[in-house]
C-alpha cells in the first residue's frame, strides 16, 4: 500500500482501499472541518497521457453529476506538491461514505425485496441522470455503490466512464467480468445506455442474492467460466420465493443477451421497479431525475424540451455500433486481465445502428400506447411464467419439449427438438438451484435431489439457439 501524500489543508487519517491505479485515503479537511475521501494515483503507476486523461475524465464526470443525491459528490481536485515519488500525483477529494460498500454488505446479508426495489430505483435515477448528461458509466457494480451516513446508496468510480459520442473510438476498455454484458465481453460495443442497464440489472439481482447473476456456488467462477456463461447461458432466476414474478421477469429482461431486448433506458427500468413496488403494496420510492429540458446547444446528451416527464427519448448515440479498433483490458473481481483481438467498425455499421435505434424507438412508442406497462420480454418469453411462448413451427426459436420424472431421490429430465431433429443438434442443460450444467448431444440427464429441482434446457443448432424451457419436479 502506498503512503498517503501530504496535501495542504488536509490531515491524513487512514487508508481506505485501493483500485486499479489509485489509493483511497480518509483525510480530515481543515476548513471547513469535515472528513473526506481522497483518491490519489499511486506512485507506482506510470502517468501516461491516457492515465491522466482517465483521472481528469472521472473528475469532470463526477463534478457534472455532483448535485445528484445518489452519486458521490466531488469537492475538489488537484495535484500533490513536494518532491519524491508522491509528488505530482493527481488526486480527487470526494464526499466520505463510510465502509463497507454495498457489495460487501449484501454478501453478508442480502436485502429484502422492498429495500431492493427502493435501492434499484435510486441507482437507476443516478444512472439516468448520467446518461442525460451524455455520460455512460461502464463499470456499474455493487462495489462501486457506497452507502452514505444516512444509509442511502451513492454511485461512484466514474474512472472508466465515457461520453456517449466518444466511446466508440476508445482504443481500450476495462471490463469487470461478473457485471458486464455480452456485447462488452465479445467486443461488439465499447459501452452504451443498454450496457449500463444490463450492469444495473445485474447489480439489483445481486442485492437479492449476495452474488453475481452467473456465479455458481461452489463452482468454477474464473473469468473464463463467467464469461462463457454470460455469453451463452440463460439468465438465472434469483431463487428467492419472496421475489415477485414481475421483478424476476424484469431482471431477466435487463440481463437479455440482445441489447434491444432490455429496458430502453435507466428511467424505464426505474418506472418498472416503481410499478412492482405498487403491485406489492410497498411505499413508493421517488425517481430523482430532473425534468427533460434542453442542454446547452451542442452539449453532449442534449435533449429536446418536454412537458411530459414520462417521455423517454431514444437517441442514436445511445447505441454504439460494433466498436472500432480496440484492445480490451478485461478486469475480473480478482484483477485478472486479458486482451481481446481488435475489431473494426465501419460507416455502414453506424448507418445500421441508427436504423436499429429508430426501430427500437418505434417499439417503445407502441408499448407506451398499449398502456405504459413495463417493457415486455422478448416475444419468445411468456411474461407471467418466464417460459418461452410458442413461435412459428420449424424455427429454432421454438423451445425444446422437456419433462422430468422422479424415482426416489433421482429425477430424470428428458427433452426433444420442437421440430424434426437435425444432424449436429446439441443441448445446453442447467440445474437452477446449483448451476450445474453441460452442453451435450444426449437427450436426457439424471440429477439427484430429494427436494424440488428445476432444470432449464435450450437447443443449439449451428450458430443459433432456442429460448430456454424449464421444468420442475417436486
Amino acid at each position: 500500500m502506498s503512503g498517503a501524500p501530504e496535501i495542504p489543508g488536509y490531515t491524513f487519517l487512514q487508508h481506505l482501499g485501493s483500485g486499479g491505479f489509485a489509493d483511497v485515503f480518509l483525510y480530515e479537511q481543515q476548513w471547513p472541518k469535515q472528513r473526506v475521501a481522497v483518491k490519489v494515483v499511486r506512485p507506482d503507476v506510470q502517468l501516461t497521457d491516457r492515465e491522466k486523461g482517465l483521472f481528469a475524465a472521472e473528475a469532470n464526470a463526477m463534478a457534472t453529476l455532483a448535485d445528484h443525491p445518489y452519486i458521490v459528490s466531488v469537492i475538489t481536485a488537484g495535484t500533490t506538491g513536494g518532491t519524491g515519488p508522491s509528488a505530482g500525483r493527481p488526486y480527487l477529494v470526494m464526499r466520505y461514505c463510510p465502509p463497507p460498500d454495498l457489495g460487501v454488505r449484501v454478501r453478508q446479508s442480502p436485502m429484502s425485496v422492498a429495500d431492493t426495489l427502493s435501492t434499484g430505483i435510486k441507482l437507476a435515477s443516478a444512472v439516468e441522470t448520467a446518461h442525460r448528461a451524455g455520460i455512460v458509466h461502464r463499470d456499474i457494480k455493487p462495489s462501486n455503490v457506497l452507502v452514505t451516513t444516512y444509509d442511502e446508496p451513492a454511485l461512484t468510480d466514474f474512472g472508466i466512464a465515457g461520453y456517449l459520442h466518444e466511446v466508440g473510438a476508445d482504443a481500450e476498455v476495462r471490463i469487470s467480468y461478473p457485471w458486464s454484458p455480452p456485447e462488452l465481453l465479445d467486443g461488439r460495443s465499447n459501452g452504451s445506455v443498454a450496457s449500463d442497464v444490463y450492469s444495473l440489472g445485474a447489480t439489483i439481482w445481486n442485492l437479492l442474492t449476495g452474488r453475481s447473476p452467473f456465479a455458481v456456488m461452489h463452482g468454477d467462477n474464473t473469468p473464463r467460466a463467467l464469461s462463457a456463461r454470460i455469453l451463452h447461458t440463460p439468465s438465472p432466476p434469483t431463487g428467492r420465493p419472496d421475489v415477485p414474478p414481475a421483478l424476476e421477469a424484469l431482471l431477466a429482461q435487463c440481463l437479455a443477451k440482445v441489447p434491444e431486448h432490455r429496458p430502453g433506458s435507466a428511467l424505464e427500468l426505474a418506472r418498472a421497479l416503481q410499478r412492482t413496488e405498487s403491485q406489492a403494496g410497498y411505499s413508493r420510492t421517488a425517481i430523482a431525475v430532473e425534468g427533460d429540458r434542453p442542454a446547452p446547444h451542442g452539449a453532449p446528451g442534449a435533449l429536446p424540451a418536454a412537458d411530459d416527464l414520462d417521455a423517454t427519448y431514444v437517441k442514436p448515440v445511445t447505441v454504439i455500433p460494433g466498436s472500432g479498433p480496440r484492445a480490451a483490458r478485461i478486469e475480473s473481481e480478482t484483477g485478472a486481465t486479458a486482451t481481446a483481438e481488435p475489431r473494426h467498425g465501419s460507416r455502414a455499421g453506424i448507418v445500421w445502428a441508427v436504423i436499429g435505434v429508430l426501430v427500437v424507438a418505434a417499439v417503445v412508442a407502441v408499448l407506451a400506447l398499449r398502456g405504459g406497462g413495463a417493457e415486455e420480454p422478448p416475444p419468445t418469453v411468456d411474461p407471467a411464467t418466464r417460459t418461452p411462448a410458442p413461435v412459428e413451427e420449424g424455427s429454432v426459436r421454438l423451445p425444446p419439449e422437456l419433462r422430468g420424472v422422479r424415482r426416489g431421490d433421482s429425477v430424470t429430465f428428458r427433452w426433444s427438438a420442437p421440430d424434426k431433429a437435425r444432424p449436429g443438434d446439441s443441448w445446453q442443460w442447467r440445474r437452477t438451484d446449483t448451476g450445474e450444467g453441460a452442453r451435450t448431444s444426449d437427450r436426457s440427464v439424471t440429477v439427484r435431489s430429494a427436494d424440488r429441482v428445476c432444470v432449464q434446457v435450450r437447443l443449439i443448432r449451428g450458430s443459433d439457439d432456442s429460448p430456454p424451457i424449464e421444468d420442475c419436479v417436486t
